[in-house]
């Protein structure tokens, strides 16, 4: 598509308006949780996550932190300088756990996998 001189790729929205009753529900493309290849001589993995699998990292990092949190704030206020180091510990021990370490990931990405699956 051609627009200003400039070559454009089409996009998801449909210049043309809705189409039906499910315009806004349209969801034809298909998210999945990664892709395994291997590229160039050496034998490498390379595990690409797709935006999904991101959000649900990023939803259950908040929920823990925020039971953390929660838990933490039951520490009495006298040791409020252990609570505050309690409290930073907490946060960057599950950042570490849930966006750098490969293993957790991993398992929550087949965890994701098996919540999407409807049994009937």
């Amino acid at each position: 598509m051609k627009w200003l001189g400039y070559t454009c790729l089409p996009t998801a929205i449909d210049p043309r308006g809705p189409k039906g009753r499910n315009a806004m529900t349209d969801d034809r493309i298909m998210p999945g949780t990664g892709a395994l290849e291997t590229k160039g001589s050496q034998r490498t993995l390379i595990v690409e996550r797709v935006a999904e699998t991101w959000q649900f990292f990023a939803f259950v990092f908040a929920a823990l932190v925020t039971f953390a949190l929660t838990l933490l704030d039951e520490i009495p206020a006298r040791l409020w300088l252990w609570r505050i180091a309690a409290k930073l510990v907490a946060f960057v021990g599950l950042a570490y756990l849930m966006l750098v370490n490969v293993r957790i990931r991993g398992w929550l990405s087949t965890l994701m996998v098996t919540f999407k699956q409807e049994r009937r």
